[in-house]
């Protein structure tokens, strides 16, 4: 009999918080690319490689951004810490 693994509740809550902070920074600087140079991350249907290359940007800006943010104590590393 195989047991299957449940993840902790705070596992769940905290992966869902890290997503949602990527993705809000993520569209954040998506609107304030295309305000300001006109950047266009593609349609996601059908990516070529220079839509890649945008998008890889803008979630590395955004992954960057949020660990700048954790580092200066603006925003939680994690909403429910495991201690």
């Amino acid at each position: 009999m195989s047991q299957q693994y449940v993840p902790p509740t705070k596992d769940i809550i905290n992966t869902l918080y890290h997503s949602a902070v990527i993705t809000g920074l993520a569209v954040a600087y998506s609107v304030i690319g295309k305000k300001l140079i006109k950047l266009d991350v593609g349609d996601p249907a059908k990516p070529d490689m220079t839509d890649f290359i945008k998008l890889t940007a803008v979630i590395t800006l955004s992954v960057a951004s949020k660990d700048w943010l954790v580092i200066h104590k603006i925003i939680p590393d994690d909403i429910i810490n495991s201690k």
